[in-house]
């Protein structure tokens, strides 16, 4: 099976869950169920430095979060800490992130959310972090110390420059010089790139 990002379509299973979205080189994924119902953003009181909004900041908000506030049991460490369906680069997304989550997912109706405010990894203030609705998409700011918020967590991955990505074969091979395997049975494709 090859990664050909033209073909796919918000809601699609592959690495690890719900494909998303594209932007500037990565495909987003999107786990297909809640992490939690009950985790706080952690840290009431507390700025964390250099958090940002923009779509790509999901991962680097997130590490910042999990070095900054110590406390157990906040969205952003689960969502850090998950490892699911083979993958352990999971990370909270940003505010732009999670829009795109409900835009391409929950609005029509893929990716069995609640209709409840899911955290961002995007604070707003000291005391305050962004959600999005996922009944209607709103932003809203809550209070870091509220329990009632939900947790859903996001990977991504690279998609190449030039032609599809293998992602599965039934079997290993890496060429190291340029050539031609040929294969010695018509039931299976192969491809094969030039290195």
């Amino acid at each position: 099976m090859t990664e050909n990002p033209t073909n796919y379509e918000a809601g699609d299973t592959l690495q690890g869950g719900l494909y998303t979205f594209t932007d500037s080189g990565f495909g987003y994924i999107t786990a297909a169920s809640d992490q939690s119902t009950s985790a706080p953003w952690g840290c009431q009181g507390t700025t964390i430095a250099g958090l940002q909004i923009d779509i790509g900041t999901g991962p680097a908000n997130t590490a910042l979060i999990v070095a900054g506030c110590a406390t157990a049991g906040i969205a952003a460490r689960i969502a850090n800490d998950l490892t699911l369906n083979g993958f352990s680069d999971w990370f909270l997304p940003s505010l732009d992130e999670l829009s795109q989550v409900y835009t391409q997912l929950a609005a029509d109706g893929l990716g069995n959310f609640s209709n409840h405010s899911y955290w961002s990894s995007t604070q707003s203030s000291a005391t305050q972090a962004f959600t999005i609705d996922m009944q209607n998409g709103n932003s809203n700011e809550h209070n870091k110390s509220q329990t009632n918020r939900h947790t859903r967590a996001m990977r991504r991955f690279v998609i190449p420059a030039t032609g599809p990505r293998v992602i599965e074969t039934g079997l290993a091979m890496i060429e190291t010089t340029e050539g031609t395997f040929t294969a010695t049975t018509n039931t299976i494709d192969y491809i094969s790139y030039n290195l």
